[in-house]
């Protein structure tokens, strides 16, 4: 599914036009990009969590030059899916 037959169908279901659809999810989007960045965790119903891990720094060694470069630490987002989801789209893809 592209992202156009994403929101052609959330759109439908919403009964909105497709502009509206773009700005709702644009701002969900954002909200949820601001929140993260905060490292709050984002629970979803029937879904599942959105969540930040963070990775420790490490050295990285370039292998032509054997130059080591210090690495900083990444924050990254992980998500874990409900139980429920996971029945769902079981369903789905069966």
């Amino acid at each position: 599914m592209t992202n156009e037959d994403f929101v052609a169908a959330l759109s439908q279901q919403l009964n909105l036009e497709t502009k509206k659809t773009l700005e709702i999810l644009a701002t969900a989007i954002t909200i949820i990009s601001e929140k993260l960045a905060e490292g709050a965790r984002i629970s979803v119903e029937n879904f599942g969590i959105l969540d930040t891990e963070k990775k420790p720094e490490h050295i990285f060694v370039e292998q032509e030059s054997r130059q080591q470069f210090l690495m900083p630490p990444e924050i990254e987002v992980v998500f874990k899916p409900d139980s429920a989801f996971i029945e769902k789209f079981k369903e789905k893809t069966a």
